[in-house]
């Protein structure tokens, strides 16, 4: 492994930890206040979650950024710890060296480019860098719709076709479920049926049809 000159990477990890540390010192996450006192309301209780969109995107937003920059600390002291113990610049899979110039523009570095490449390639396979909600939905979010599959539950297209009946911002709002209304995917199909044969009338309640029309029959000539 070539010598690196600890000193100056060292120099680079400090100034960038403590840019972070100002920075998180003055503004922090939202300057520290609560989502409410940041938009200046007295409650949010009856307000509609449109009247705060916008509000709420910058407020999630700020929380993404402020992880980032914590993820970003902790990177930066582990290097500096690696700069101590003169482990710094080796790659934590394949303890090769890492390239200089990745050094410079990413000195908290802990894997080479090739290393790196595989690591989010794998990830990408694994689905592990998919949102947390999908943990407990499954299938998640369009994927519910399952039309085409051999499923016969309540998917989420049916879950889409229950509200969506009673009128979406496409529709016309004051004649919700009618049959002319094209608010949702395949408003015209049966419901309660998967298959042409779930059409038909079941044999079981025929008969009992019949049945009862004949003793009605010999009711009324009884009497």
């Amino acid at each position: 492994m070539s010598e690196l000159n600890y000193s100056h990477y060292a120099r680079l990890l400090q100034e960038e930890k403590d840019s972070i540390l100002n920075f998180m010192a003055e503004e922090g996450m939202g300057k520290h206040i609560s989502f409410k006192d940041s938009i200046q309301e007295l409650s949010l209780i009856d307000n509609h979650p449109a009247d705060t969109g916008s509000e709420l995107f910058e407020r999630s937003k700020d929380l993404s950024l402020h992880e980032k920059r914590l993820m970003n600390l902790q990177d930066i002291n582990s290097a500096l710890e690696r700069i101590a113990d003169g482990s710094y610049g080796q790659c934590l899979s394949c303890g090769r060296e890492i390239e200089k110039e990745r050094l410079e523009t990413i000195p908290s570095s802990t894997y080479c480019f090739s290393c790196k490449v595989n690591r989010e390639k794998q990830i990408r396979e694994e689905g592990s860098d998919r949102p947390v909600e999908e943990l407990v939905l499954y299938p998640p979010f369009k994927r519910t719709f399952l039309d085409n599959k051999d499923f016969v539950g309540f998917d989420g297209e049916d879950a889409w076709q229950a509200v969506a009946r009673y009128g979406t911002a496409d529709s016309p709002q004051d004649v919700p479920g009618t049959v002319q209304n094209p608010a949702y995917v395949d408003s015209q199909e049966d419901r309660g049926a998967a298959d042409r044969i779930d059409r038909l009338a079941s044999t079981r309640n025929r008969k009992k049809t019949m049945g009862e029309e004949e003793a009605d029959t010999k009711r009324r000539k009884n009497n």
